[in-house]
């Protein structure tokens, strides 16, 4: 509020500020406008049973700063991931095992029932078509998920771009594409991982 006060109060105060509000008929006001409003609370998240059999659930407000944490605990409803893969470019190897080792301590954490996942290493990991070679080959009806690590960075990768597209309009099967240098790094990978299997 200060910064629009400030704001329009150097509108008031510039030459070319004062000559354009007098050309386009504008007038600020010095003070907002006041408007009554509601705020409706979070609530609840509910989770999976606890060691008692009771839903573990906690208040969504409450626990903002320990939601990462609780989070990572069996969810409602956990349904079996049976039929799945996992596809990575053939230089990111390394990066898929990484990611399927940590996401087995966070299928093991929550009791969460699955089959070992198909990997795949897609040759010519930089180029969408040897993706899309590659997903058609190995997709059916009865894939549950794939996990596609590629090569790139943040906001530049246009295969990105190109995969969820095939995949949103080939294949009806959930996604996500996780790029190789963020499971590499290792920073936060377990969050990550954990935020994908949920």
């Amino acid at each position: 509020m200060q910064e629009c006060k400030t704001l329009f109060s150097a509108f008031t105060k510039n030459e070319k500020c004062i000559e354009k509000q007098k050309q386009w008929h504008l007038q600020f006001g010095q003070e907002p406008a006041s408007i009554s409003g509601f705020k409706y609370d979070a609530g609840n998240l509910v989770m999976g049973a606890s060691s008692s059999g009771a839903p573990n659930s906690f208040d969504i407000e409450k626990s903002a700063r320990e939601l990462d944490r609780k989070i990572q605990a069996k969810m409602f409803t956990q349904p079996p991931l049976n039929t799945w893969g996992i596809f990575h470019g053939d230089r990111d190897a390394q990066a898929a095992n990484q990611f399927k080792s940590t996401l087995q301590q966070c299928l093991d954490q929550v009791g969460y029932e699955s089959q070992e996942p198909a990997v795949h290493s897609v040759k010519g990991g930089a180029r969408s078509d040897g993706w899309i070679k590659a997903l058609k080959a190995q997709l059916n009806d009865g894939v549950q998920m794939v996990v596609l690590i590629i090569p790139g960075q943040k906001g530049k990768s246009q295969l990105y771009d190109d995969l969820k597209r095939f995949l949103l309009t080939e294949y009806a099967i959930p996604s996500q594409v996780v790029l190789a240098n963020t499971i590499t790094k290792g920073k936060n990978l377990r969050s990550i991982v954990s935020k994908i299997l949920i």
